[in-house]
């Protein structure tokens, strides 16, 4: 990632936490059950019912307020969490951890972190590869993790029809360098990793998404309905899949 780029990121990060996320208040309001990362959700689920993170150190590859890195500290791992916004990470350090091992939070680059050759046996990340140069994201990703280690990411994609009107209709959401995934983009990343997966989700479930306004109780209920449903028509008709809007991504390392 160029300096310039790097610093708009910063930038844009930084005010966005400054002023208490007031930006994306109704987005997230309204996407919480899709991004949700607790067991039984939709993306997220399917990962804590594979993998067992106790002892294990794992990279939040793009932390935020840190809210990710503590779920996977209260799953047993040994967490570092970095971003590119000192007043997220700031954010992050103040928060109290009960119970749990601690996650570590630092600023870095997260396209050249700084740490050892392997030293993480997961890297994980929600909405982070899309800010970022996948042909310098990729091999660090893989340079960092162990042999054997996985990463998962969950990631927006481009071509969701009602996602581009959103996106026109709200820029100040959002950096100005950020681009969603693509399906090609994705497979890109088998020229670092021995193994990658991808599962797309939400296509008619969007439409649920107003629900969460009446009750967030019941829109889980009805996306998870309709993702069902969405998983079946990408299975029928795989071209598809590139109207979703959310991706889990899985990258293996021999």
């Amino acid at each position: 990632m160029d300096t310039r780029r790097i610093e708009r990121e910063r930038e844009f990060h930084n005010s966005l936490a400054d002023a208490d996320f007031g930006k994306r208040r109704m987005i997230d309001r309204l996407s919480r059950t899709f991004y949700s990362k607790v067991e039984g959700s939709p993306l997220w689920g399917p990962v804590w019912s594979q993998v067992d993170l106790s002892g294990k150190r794992v990279l939040d590859y793009g932390c935020g307020n840190g809210g990710f890195s503590f779920l996977l500290a209260s799953k047993g791992a040994l967490v570092e969490g970095i971003d590119i916004s000192e007043s997220l990470v700031e954010i992050a350090r103040r928060t109290i951890a009960c119970g749990i091992p601690a996650p570590k939070f630092s600023v870095r680059d997260a396209q050249a972190t700084g740490f050892p050759d392997a030293s993480f046996d997961y890297v994980c990340g929600n909405g982070i590869l899309h800010h970022l140069e996948l042909e310098k994201a990729y091999p660090e990703i893989a340079r960092v993790l162990k042999p054997g280690g996985r990463a998962f990411f969950m990631e927006p994609l481009e071509h969701h029809p009602l996602l581009v009107l959103l996106r026109k209709a709200t820029p100040a959401a959002r950096s100005v360098d950020e681009k969603p995934m693509t399906l090609d983009a994705i497979d890109m990343a088998g020229r670092f990793f021995s193994n990658v997966k991808h599962t797309e989700h939400f296509l008619f479930a969007v439409a649920a998404a107003p629900v969460h306004l009446a009750s967030n109780e019941f829109a889980c209920w009805a996306i998870k309905g309709l993702d069902w449903i969405d998983r079946g028509v990408f299975k029928a008709f795989p071209r598809l899949s590139r109207y979703a809007w959310l991706s889990m991504l899985e990258f293996g390392k021999f």
